[in-house]
């Protein structure tokens, strides 16, 4: 049994602390048409049946199924379009020109298609006097109840769900124009180190493009959430204490680098002069050296992660605590990643006492079930590992091996 690193926190435990402190977010009014991807803060009932009436599921013919006979003529005395009705009740040996959604005329209980008919289809009003059945339907056919889809005072859409375009056209259907919904949250997003540049710039000696930010602000949008991109920071000191600029407006603040013990990592100093750090360190891997505190800026208290600056560190630290967050800021229930027990293919050895994040590649067998494949290069600076992969085993702290053909969960870092 291996011992816990003494300084650090448990996953567990670190995840505990940032998730109660982060509650949905305000209700806002969001016009129908621009709502997709918002989560719905208030069930919507049906106002009306739906469909509001009877209607014809096909273009043919209103008839009573009484007279339906094969090769008998029945007179038409009219014709009835998805947005007209009419008052005539239909009679013995009588039928209907009826056009898709058309409501039913009084007596009629069956549609019988035109091609079932010696009938071909007419353009605009016009309509036969006559027509011939030439194939038997059942009674009823064709015909849509009102009230199949929905009855009025029928929940159509429940609070929590998030809203899909299938969702916008339900709400439509009944008139409404406008949604409340949870309001997204916007993070604050800020690279930081004295090598970093942005791609499109002429690289030079000793610098390295900001990869991280790119990553991280994608992850941030995927996850229904919106960012602000800031400059990147150096670690000059002058500068640090120009952190928090323009950021006052954000719901989360997210730094990448500058939260390990080197010279030059200042964001621990950033965060206490502005407030307090809740805790600086899990005992994980990769992405030991997060932080998360709050700062007061202008009487508003905003919270702080600060993610590490490796690569991988920094994207395996935003699955397992910012994207939950930004998950229960927008009031969803599930704020977790599916996760599946998978064999490993091969052995892992874990000597230092945290518990690892293995990028693997999962493919399922009828058979065998779930394999997960280990990607070869696990060191926390190799994206790669990321690119090709859909998922992170979960190696416990307190197992020194995993043998080939062994069980873990893993999270899936895939819908």
């Amino acid at each position: 049994m291996m011992t816990p690193n003494k300084d650090l926190i448990s996953v567990e435990e670190a995840q505990k602390i940032i998730f109660s402190k982060f509650n949905s977010l305000e209700i806002v009014k969001k016009k129908l048409i621009d709502s997709s991807g918002y989560i719905l803060s208030k069930d919507i009932k049906a106002l009306f049946d739906l469909p509001s009436k009877n209607n014809s599921a096909m273009d043919g013919f209103a008839i009573r199924h009484q007279d339906l006979e094969i090769n008998k003529t029945l007179k038409v005395v009219g014709r009835v379009g998805a947005e007209s009705v009419t008052d005539h009740i239909l009679q013995k040996d009588e039928a209907i020109r009826i056009m898709t959604g058309s409501g039913i005329p009084k007596g009629a209980d069956t549609v019988i298609q035109f091609e079932k008919t010696n009938n071909n289809p007419h353009k605009g009003d016009d309509y036969p006097d006559s027509v011939t059945i030439i194939e038997r339907v059942n009674k009823g056919d064709n015909i849509r109840m009102s009230g199949l889809d929905y009855k009025a005072g029928q929940t159509v859409v429940k609070s929590g769900m998030l809203i899909t375009p299938p969702i916008i056209g339900a709400i439509a259907s009944f008139g409404i124009d406008e949604v409340p919904v949870i309001k997204k949250p916007t993070v604050s997003l800020i690279s930081t180190g004295n090598e970093i540049i942005m791609p499109g710039q002429k690289l030079k000696e000793g610098q390295i493009y900001d990869s991280n930010s790119f990553a991280i602000s994608s992850a941030i949008r995927n996850s229904g959430a919106n960012f602000k991109m800031h400059k990147i920071l150096s670690d000059n000191k002058a500068d640090v204490e120009k952190l928090y600029q323009d950021c006052n407006q954000s719901d989360l603040i997210v730094t990448i680098g500058g939260v390990s013990k080197g010279d030059f990592d200042l964001i621990r100093d950033a965060i206490t002069e502005k407030g307090n750090i809740n805790f600086w360190g899990i005992n994980m891997k990769p992405g030991k050296p997060l932080a998360f505190g709050q700062v007061n800026l202008n009487g508003k208290e905003i919270f702080h992660i600060g993610l590490p600056g490796n690569s991988v560190s920094s994207y395996v630290c935003f699955e397992l605590f910012i994207r939950p967050v930004l998950m229960k800021m927008q009031g969803l229930e599930n704020i977790f990643r599916k996760t599946l027990v998978a064999k490993v293919d091969k052995e892992i050895k874990n000597n230092d006492g945290r518990r690892a994040y293995l990028r693997v590649m999962v493919s399922k067998d009828h058979e065998k079930g779930y394999t997960a494949s280990i990607y070869d290069k696990q060191d926390s600076n190799i994206f790669s590992s990321l690119v090709y992969s859909n998922g992170l085993a979960i190696c416990p702290e307190e197992c020194k091996v995993i043998k080939t053909g062994d069980q873990l969960e893993v999270i899936m870092l895939e819908d």
